[in-house]
């Protein structure tokens, strides 16, 4: 038996769900929309959450090419103690927002 219930014609949506899947990846994305080229301390204090709570959400978001960062990331890179900037690519979400959209029958 599966762990999660799928209903049947869900798949348009698994992957955005599945990006987005809470508020805090949300509330990140709206927030450096907004501010394009902010680091991690500001999103932090706007969102008024610790920093060990929106970097792996930012990293999440950045290896699925919602985010970019300014200098890029590379997995096994050590960026403590360099400051990084995160902006949206605005096309990635715009498509993400169509194919959910397209997925709930909005479009």
């Amino acid at each position: 038996m599966p762990r999660l219930a799928q209903p049947a014609g869900s798949e348009d949506a698994q992957d955005p769900v599945a990006l987005l899947g809470n508020l805090v990846k949300a509330s990140i994305l709206r927030y450096v929309r907004s501010h394009p080229g902010s680091t991690i301390r500001p999103i932090c204090d706007a969102l008024a959450l610790v920093s060990t709570t929106v970097q792996p959400r930012l990293n999440e978001l950045e290896a699925a090419g919602l985010v970019t960062s300014d200098p890029p990331w590379a997995e096994g890179t050590d960026r403590r103690g360099i400051v990084v900037r995160y902006s949206v690519n605005d096309e990635a979400v715009t498509d993400l927002y169509l194919r959910l959209g397209m997925a709930l029958g909005e479009f």
